[in-house]
């Protein structure tokens, strides 16, 4: 398996590669999830990809955020730059850039970042067919789930074996970006799930904590049943972390899969002085979820972050790991100095020096002077094996001329270890098409209970209501011409389809359900035209919330081969949690209680359960945009959503007659102050 490391900086890329990974992942200057790193520019990428690539080590360049329309060309830009420095693959979030990518640079691997919350074999399958050679799984998904998926599909799987975990299913978290308009999908998550929260159950506070920070992940006890498993890549999180963490854990990691054996204690504590919060977890791999996941009393690094010794050295960016050399040297009368050096890959390189060689007036040089000059290799990542020499008695030449022609050769030999193979760059250019049609919005619904999708078809305004199955099941008895549609769940599962149609929320839902797949939930994240696009066998898609109306009126101007949607009212759902926050606390009522999060201003958020255990926390107040429905309409979209959650059967029906209003071009007034939100309409992110 391959053993692959997080480079937040060149220093942590050195020491990465002295500590022994197999692969290195990095971000890109822009357009990586980890902003907040040192990232890399161009020089310093083709520097990177020197060093790495002369000891073996793949480099892979991330530029795994979402791309707003207004910046996609810059976002080309980069994957060709990355392409252009020898970077081995790129990992991707976005597929609309992945598509023009796999056109434009035909030898370039995709993997599939795990921003794209890839939790099934369909969700693989759906990927292979896009051109992903490689797709990175969720975090959450247990041994027996990660061994299906590499038995059933082709393409190679990564997985994540250690460092920080998050609350919510990556690629589905919103937390951040609502609250505070720092978006994870953009790289730049504040972190609110460190925080501390109270529980509230049924209006009164039961517990406190930090109720969703989770210990970090170390699944260095189970490399054994991943590699039976068929794993492809074992990936250390940690872009945001020092070059001794970066040294530490990588090298305990090299040790068991180079000496697989029982982990001792002070391997372990190793791993725990680098970085942990509370201990690990393995409790994703093992099925085991609850309280002993979550670091309730603490949620911030306490290990002490302190190193062994053998660890600070390698990430002090020197040449630990040496390649040694032979080298044949030769000095005769009348002749420049002259040596050749060989590596065991047989790469061999000669030089020679400049000034001719005399008869000596004073000491001549001898075969043990000159080996005394070569075998100075200092700071190089050479050492020497074998040094042969071949010099006739009684001459001499300057001793520069035999440190100059050792360094010319410790370059050349560099030179040659860090080539790098050229790919191609097709001339395929961005072409964005004109959508000039000037539309008529009408509403749709998505409902969660029974009695809210019956109270929004007696007033006859949505055009469509989506539903879970089971609630779909019903109101297609009773919906006369309004089209009922099953949304599959958040995260994908076995379920009844009893409608036409469904709307698909994942890359394994389209291949799952692509023969009834018509409409696009805003989970597939589609923030640009070539995305949407990419969707053309749906009939609609809903966009990002997180995008702002500029935003949404510049992809809907290029967005042609389908029609589009936005949340125009509801809570937002922040995360989608398999560790249930409730459960986790111990306090689960299988559905007889309601419960909600308190933040330290006093804000509450309330908790959904949904199928399979997993929780859902929506916003505290609801997106609202009936007063500024103009502005709304300025986009251009074909439809306006209306989100229904913890509404009560008759608000449901109020609000959308309210939207039906607005729409008709009559006024309606904003809603009391600190009773709703714009979302991101306003700002974005």
């Amino acid at each position: 398996m391959e053993l692959l490391a997080p480079a937040g900086g060149i220093k942590e890329l050195r020491a990465a590669v002295q500590s022994g990974a197999d692969a290195v992942y990095m971000g890109a200057a822009a357009f990586s999830a980890r902003a907040g790193a040192d990232n890399f520019t161009e020089d310093e990428m083709r520097e990177a990809v020197e060093y790495a690539h002369a000891y073996g080590v793949k480099v892979h360049c991330a530029i795994n955020t979402l791309i707003k329309e207004s910046e996609l060309e810059e976002a080309v830009a980069t994957a060709v730059c990355a392409n252009n420095c020898g970077c081995d693959a790129i990992i991707i979030q976005d597929l609309g850039l992945a598509q023009h990518l796999r056109k434009l640079l035909p030898d370039m691997e995709l993997h599939a970042s795990t921003q794209m919350t890839v939790t099934s074999v369909d969700g693989v399958r759906y990927l292979e067919e896009q051109g992903f050679s490689r797709v990175v799984l969720a975090r959450e998904l247990s041994l027996d789930e990660i061994r299906e998926i590499t038995r059933s599909t082709k393409a190679e799987i990564e997985v994540f074996v250690h460092g920080a975990i998050c609350m919510s299913y990556s690629g589905q978290c919103l937390m951040s970006s609502v609250l505070g308009g720092r978006s994870g999908n953009r790289g730049r998550c504040a972190q609110p799930c460190r925080l501390p929260y109270e529980l509230i159950e049924n209006g009164r506070v039961c517990d406190s904590g930090y109720i969703l920070s989770p210990k970090d992940m170390a699944l260095i006890k189970h490399l054994d049943e991943l590699k039976k498993a068929g794993v492809a890549s074992l990936k250390i999180e940690g872009r945001l972390k020092s070059a001794e963490y970066v040294s530490a854990v990588t090298g305990v990691y090299r040790k068991y899969l180079d000496n697989p054996k029982t982990v001792t204690q002070a391997d372990m504590a190793e791993l725990k002085n680098a970085f942990s919060r509370s201990g690990f977890t393995d409790g994703y791999l093992t099925g085991k979820l609850g309280k002993e996941m979550m670091s309730h009393t603490n949620p911030a690094n306490n290990s002490g972050s302190t190193y062994t010794p053998d660890a600070k050295k390698r990430a002090e960016g020197r040449f630990i790991k040496k390649f040694p050399i032979d080298i044949y040297a030769s000095l005769a009368e009348g002749d420049v100095f002259r040596a050749t050096a060989c590596m065991d890959n047989g790469i061999c390189v000669s030089s020679e020096g400049t000034q001719i060689a005399e008869k000596a007036v004073n000491r001549p040089l001898d075969e043990d002077r000159i080996k005394e000059q070569l075998i100075k290799l200092g700071e190089t990542p050479f050492e020497i094996n074998t040094v042969t020499t071949d010099t006739e008695d009684g001459i001499t030449v300057p001793i520069k001329e035999i440190n100059a022609v050792r360094r010319e050769l410790c370059d050349m030999l560099w030179k040659e270890l860090s080539k790098r193979d050229s790919k191609r760059v097709n001339n395929i250019p961005l072409e964005f098409k004109e959508n000039k049609a000037d539309k008529k919005q009408y509403i749709t619904a998505e409902v969660r209970t029974t009695e809210q999708g019956k109270a929004v078809l007696i007033t006859g305004i949505a055009k469509r209501i989506y539903a879970s199955p089971d609630v779909a099941e019903t109101l297609l008895k009773i919906c006369g011409d309004t089209e009922i549609v099953t949304k599959t769940s958040d995260i994908l599962s076995d379920e009844e389809i009893v409608t036409n149609y469904v709307s698909v929320t994942s890359a394994g839902a389209m291949h799952r359900y692509k023969e009834k797949a018509k409409y696009g939930e805003w989970r597939l994240n589609i923030y640009n035209s070539l995305t949407a696009d990419e969707f053309s066998s749906l009939e609609c898609v809903t966009l990002s919330p997180e995008l702002n109306l500029y935003d949404i009126k510049d992809a809907v101007r290029h967005i042609t081969e389908v029609q589009t949607e936005l949340i125009g009212y509801g809570h937002i759902p922040l995360m989608v949690m398999k560790n249930c926050p409730v459960k986790a606390m111990g306090r689960c009522q299988n559905g007889k209680c309601t419960y909600k999060l308190r933040d330290r201003k006093g804000i509450e958020f309330p908790i959904m359960c949904t199928k399979g255990c997993k929780s859902v926390l929506l916003n505290s107040k609801p997106v609202y945009t009936a007063d500024i429905i103009d502005e709304v309409k300025s986009t251009n979209v074909d439809c306006i959503r209306l989100n229904f959650t913890i509404e009560a059967p008759e608000e449901c029906s109020k609000i959308i007659q309210t939207y039906k209003k607005a729409l008709d071009g009559i006024k309606q007034p904003a809603l009391a102050e600190n009773t709703f939100t714009r979302g991101h309409f306003k700002r974005g992110v």
